[in-house]
């Protein structure tokens, strides 16, 4: 099968140079090994029952012979190996001598001491659209962060209208590219029963109705790209709130839950806190309540919820990957007069603001949260993007441009 690029390829052959170990984590089916494979020079896989025997009994003496990069698949399965390996850094701290790859669930395990300063954790996740093409995105994000809007006019997108309209019901997990709309829906159904029956007994003995635990992510699912209260969700799923917090933390631990937290800032008051709700992938929201395109047809609002989603989710994935150190919120008035989708701080101190609009047309009236919001931030406000599944991006007004959601991811 023919390797798909990933945005985060480049950062882990460079982070390789410096540090002894990485990390790559994520939920399962994002692509982390195929991702690690390609930089390694030998693996050991830990789901091969001979392997993990061995690994567990001597992991130093199993790695004595083999060249670096090691690749350590599905390490969490043999929680030891962990610090093993930080012993042998400390002993040996060249560079490039470890990958690991493994599920999220992975860093929060109670089994596994800290490996700051030895083994660098990083996040992949689903794939975005340029990722699925194999092609890189026409506007760079650290370009973006640069030089404003310069850096998006006149750009085109190799997608059409259609395809990125799309992307709000087709998944980013490599394995299910390709297949017809329905037939992927019903493997990622089956993907999310997975993921609560097995995953969730590797970092959790206690949960016993798993019925409840997936009615509750299902529950979760309808409510993507809104502010929708804890106590909705609970009472969706027919759980208590004590039952309900339990089951967000379990999800959220295994990365199937990516909460967007509320923004704040010194010169804007009153802004609510709520976070918006969203999915890794927002194809599984659609998925689990057979969502199709046909569907989705008559109901413009949910789809324009599930292309908001999916907007902040390929943004923070291409974001996290490049290793550009955004933090990522959304600004919502607390009562409800101003909202913005999704808002990036950079580390400079400039402000990146977007708005996802499902409309292939955008006005100025389109964009007055985005002007509010620069009148009150000044200089700080590096520029706002309404992105949208058009096909070319054009000016609006001072530091304000449209662009289509596939030219930037």
């Amino acid at each position: 099968m023919t390797y798909l690029r990933r945005h985060m390829d480049g950062r882990l052959a460079r982070l390789l140079e410096v540090h002894p170990a990485c990390l790559v984590e994520g939920v399962r089916g994002a692509g982390k090994t195929s991702t690690a494979l390609r930089l390694a020079a030998a693996t050991l896989r830990l789901d091969h029952p001979p392997t993990a025997h061995q690994a567990a009994n001597d992991f130093e003496g199993l790695c004595a012979s083999l060249a670096a990069p090691v690749l350590v698949d599905e390490w969490q399965r043999i929680p030891q190996v962990w610090d093993s390996l930080r012993r042998m850094i400390d002993d040996d701290r060249s560079p490039g001598r470890f990958i690991l790859s493994g599920s999220s669930r992975a860093a929060v395990s109670a089994d596994v001491h800290t490996g700051a300063g030895r083994i660098l954790p990083l996040r992949l996740r689903p794939m975005t659209l340029s990722e699925r093409r194999g092609e890189v995105p026409a506007v760079a994000l650290a370009d973006l962060a640069e030089h404003g809007i310069e850096a998006v006019r006149g750009v085109r997108s190799p997608f059409s209208p259609a395809e990125q309209a799309a992307s709000a019901v087709e998944s980013g997990l490599p394995g299910y590219l390709g297949l017809a709309e329905l037939d992927q829906q019903e493997a990622l159904r089956a993907y999310l029963d997975l993921a609560v029956a097995r995953d969730l007994s590797e970092i959790s003995s206690t949960v016993r109705h798993t019925g409840k635990l997936r009615n509750y992510l299902r529950a979760y699912g309808a409510v993507v790209a809104t502010t929708t209260d804890h106590a909705t969700i609970h009472q969706a799923a027919g759980v208590s709130k004590t039952t309900g917090e339990a089951y967000h933390d379990l999800l959220s631990r295994l990365g199937l839950i990516e909460d967007l937290p509320g923004w704040s800032h010194n010169r804007l008051k009153r802004l609510t806190r709520r976070p918006k709700r969203h999915l890794v992938d927002p194809a599984l929201a659609a998925a689990d309540h057979h969502e199709s395109s046909a569907v989705l047809s008559g109901r413009r609002d949910r789809l324009g919820e599930l292309f908001e989603s999916v907007v902040a989710a390929q943004l923070r994935a291409a974001a996290d990957a490049l290793g550009l150190s955004w933090r990522f919120g959304h600004l919502r008035s607390a009562g409800g007069d101003q909202e913005i989708d999704l808002i990036a701080d950079l580390p400079d101190g400039g402000v990146l603001a977007f708005e996802a609009k499902l409309n292939e047309s955008v006005g100025k009236a389109d964009v007055k949260h985005l002007s509010g919001l620069r009148d009150r931030l000044g200089d700080s406000f590096r520029a706002g993007l309404v992105v949208h599944p058009g096909t070319t991006a054009f000016r609006v007004d001072d530091r304000i441009a449209v662009v289509p959601l596939g030219a930037l991811v």
